[in-house]
């Protein structure tokens, strides 16, 4: 009996003495396994850093190039433009008149969508830096009003601004910029002998929102998901012959989310 138990005790020690050599060729192979996906994500990242800096350098240079050809062409546009306003001054016929006028929009549009472009890139490649201040509303609002309250009158719209106190935490150029492009889409194709209403409201203790509303023929529902597209535009927009580069809207949407707020439709 004493023999049979030293056996058996021999045996199970033999067994377990194999089963960890098993384990330890197991634990070598998986460390090595590991080691080689480790090696191979270090690779990986290596190579995502290259071409992340190789992304962000080819962002720049396209920003740069952007400002320089802005620069360059709104040069000639602003001669062109000196051009044409001397050439109003001058007496005309009816024809010549309307010519001049389509004219002056289409390099007034050129401008505006060279402008655009530029304004994107900088806010893709983060080279916007915004100078945030307190603005009060009301204030702005009044410039707003005589800047675009005779665009509306031509259009038979009457454009009201609630009285506000609110003052808010902006940059204040691109704070109008915003309000602008709103109100601009907003007289473009808002419907005639209609109102377009702009106004403050209090959206929580430390939040306010800039409602613009108009009473245009409205945008298809399955379209609502991309008006703040770049180059998006409606159809009714295309139908109508209204002049307009697709842009403004994507700008806006870009300025807000860069200011931490939002912008809906």
């Amino acid at each position: 009996e004493r023999v049979d138990r030293l056996e058996e005790s021999r045996g199970s020690a033999w067994s377990m003495f194999q089963a960890a050599v098993a384990l330890e060729q197991e634990v070598t192979t998986r460390t090595a396994q590991l080691e080689q996906a480790l090696a191979d994500l270090s690779q990986r990242n290596r190579e995502l850093a290259v071409a992340r800096a190789l992304a962000e350098e080819a962002n720049r240079s396209k920003t740069r190039f952007l400002r320089a050809a802005s620069h360059d062409l709104l040069q000639p546009l602003s001669a062109a433009r000196l051009f044409l306003s001397a050439l109003t001054d001058t007496p005309m016929d009816p024809h010549q008149t309307e010519l001049t006028d389509r004219l002056g929009s289409a390099f007034e549009s050129v401008e505006q969508l060279m402008h655009a472009v530029l304004d994107i890139s900088r806010l893709d490649s983060q080279r916007i830096e915004f100078h945030r201040k307190p603005v009060a509303m009301d204030p702005l609002f009044v410039r707003l009003a005589d800047e675009y309250g005779p665009m509306a009158e031509a259009k038979g719209l009457r454009l009201r601004f609630a009285p506000t106190r609110a003052v808010i935490d902006s940059d204040p150029v691109f704070l109008r910029r915003i309000a602008q492009n709103l109100i601009s889409n907003a007289v473009k194709y808002g419907g005639s002998d209609r109102w377009v209403g702009v106004r403050i409201a209090a959206a929580d203790a430390r939040t306010v929102a800039l409602s613009i509303a108009d009473h245009g023929q409205g945008i298809p529902e399955q379209d609502l998901s991309r008006v703040f597209e770049p180059f998006y535009r409606g159809q009714h927009a295309i139908d109508g012959h209204v002049h307009g580069s697709g842009l403004g809207l994507s700008l806006v949407d870009r300025i807000v989310r860069q200011h931490g707020g939002r912008v809906q439709v």
